[in-house]
């Protein structure tokens, strides 16, 4: 921060030695450096330096910035009246001080043309419009400036948010999810020792990538997709006969990276409101992958009877929360639709893979 602060301090004090002393530097090369001039311009200058910092160091961000403008014109009027005021007498005092050590003759001598103060009204008019540019400049400045450190501290919240998004998915995760799957592999160990031990082995690798392998923003696709289809197989288990199950999963050969967790809310959405133990059900499921194009992700799943009258409201709020993290990972390189038909939800999420 110290070091912010002298380089702005270092470019205030150059640009203002770069405005007082060009006009030096070039009147001295062509032989005609006069101080009335010079005096009457450093005045000036000194003028819109103060209300130059008066705005950008207290006025702007004291009523400005809290939508006091009512008084912020206000005191700049005043500011205003004040200083060319002073302007106006300092000049005068100028010129007349100067004609006073210098009277000219009795008629002018040729070739040497009588000084004239310039006309008062064209002064007023001058400095005012170039109050009005240092005025501007200072806010343009300011505003500038704050627009920069509120995007910064924006991008900061955007991050802050995906990491809280991130860890409420991760947390989808306990306890049902990981209660019902080990009920389930209970079961099998009486009935199938091999699936059971699979079921476990599938487990570790599904709990080792959300706690472990998927830290990073993005991750490789494949890992999401394994990670996918070690879901889909463990909530299997749950399903019995009269669950028609489709899943496709495929990638041509795609090495991009992707954020992780994308998928999991939409197959979690599936199973829960797809499933009946009475009724004849189905859940279809494809990911597509083309390397360098995207993804493209569908899920289908019937409805019940019992859950046709029933708001889905955890369902609800996880799908919020992949728009939110959709909008804020791929502002303009994605698409999600969400559409209940009469006896199916269909969800289809697209992904493009930004150009490398």
């Amino acid at each position: 921060m110290n070091v912010k602060n002298s380089i702005k301090l270092f470019s205030h004090v150059l640009i203002w030695c770069i405005v007082l002393l060009v006009p030096v530097y070039i009147m001295s090369r062509e032989g005609t450096f006069d101080s009335i001039p010079y005096i009457s311009y450093f005045t000036q200058v000194g003028i819109f330096a103060l209300l130059f910092y008066i705005n950008y160091l207290y006025l702007i961000e004291k009523l400005l910035f809290h939508k006091k403008i009512a008084a912020y014109i206000c005191v700049n009027i005043v500011l205003i009246a004040m200083l060319v005021g002073i302007q106006t007498m300092v000049m005068d005092f100028i010129f007349s001080s100067f004609y006073t050590m210098n009277p000219p003759p009795m008629g002018e001598r040729e070739g040497v043309p009588r000084r004239h103060k310039p006309p008062f009204g064209m002064r007023i008019f001058t400095d005012y419009l170039l109050i009005i540019f240092v005025i501007g400049l200072s806010v343009a400045i300011k505003m500038t400036a704050r627009w920069y450190r509120d995007s910064i501290n924006y991008e900061k919240v955007k991050s802050t948010q995906l990491e809280a998004d991130l860890r409420n998915l991760r947390s989808q995760l306990n306890p049902h999810f990981l209660f019902n799957t080990l009920n389930n592999i209970y079961s099998l160990i009486i009935i199938d020792q091999h699936k059971a031990q699979d079921s476990v082995h599938r487990l570790s690798n599904l709990l080792r990538y959300v706690l472990y392998d998927n830290d990073r923003k993005f991750v490789p696709i494949d890992k999401e997709l394994e990670f996918t289809r070690n879901y889909i197989d463990l909530m299997k288990l749950r399903i019995s006969s009269n669950i028609r199950l489709n899943v496709l999963i495929e990638n041509k050969e795609s090495k991009d990276m992707i954020a992780s967790l994308m998928f999991m809310t939409l197959i979690e959405n599936a199973f829960k409101h797809g499933l009946s133990s009475d009724e004849d059900c189905f859940i279809d499921i494809k990911i597509l992958v083309e390397k360098e194009k995207g993804v493209l992700c569908t899920v289908e799943n019937s409805i019940s009877e019992s859950e046709n009258h029933i708001e889905t409201g955890n369902s609800g709020i996880g799908l919020a929360n992949l728009t939110k993290r959709l909008e804020l990972i791929y502002p303009n390189n994605h698409e999600l639709i969400v559409e209940r038909r009469i006896e199916s939800f269909f969800v289809l999420l697209r992904i493009d893979f930004p150009q490398k």
